[in-house]
């Protein structure tokens, strides 16, 4: 499964999502960034690894478990082509922003034609 797949999915099912530093300003009102966190590879599988920053309004943090788990739970519907590996992480002020933020890590696996002769 591409970013680009993932990021439409989640637009499809109503968050807001950007890609890295495409989001200007305050954290006005919840959004995510998908980032990319780059490839492994192990014998013929090419396993990538996706990171969604979701990010919640200062004024709003008794929303924000719910809200993590709306996230979780639109992103299970893509298992098995994705599966979640890691967070939510501790939830930590991003004061850039004004809002609190936390990850959770999916990975993607894909076969590959690296190192085959």
């Amino acid at each position: 499964m591409s970013w680009k797949e993932i990021y439409e999915f989640l637009k499809e099912n109503g968050f807001n999502v950007y890609s890295i530093g495409q989001h200007k300003g305050l954290c006005l009102s919840p959004y995510i960034v998908l980032r990319n966190n780059g490839n492994t590879y192990k014998y013929s599988n090419t396993v990538t690894e996706y990171e969604l920053l979701i990010y919640m309004p200062l004024d709003q943090y008794s929303k924000f478990e719910e809200h993590i788990q709306e996230v979780t739970s639109i992103m299970n519907k893509l298992f098995p082509l994705i599966k979640l590996t890691y967070g939510p992480s501790e939830h930590y002020l991003d004061e850039d922003v004004q809002g609190y933020m936390t990850s959770i890590t999916y990975q993607s696996k894909s076969k590959n034609n690296i190192n085959k002769v």
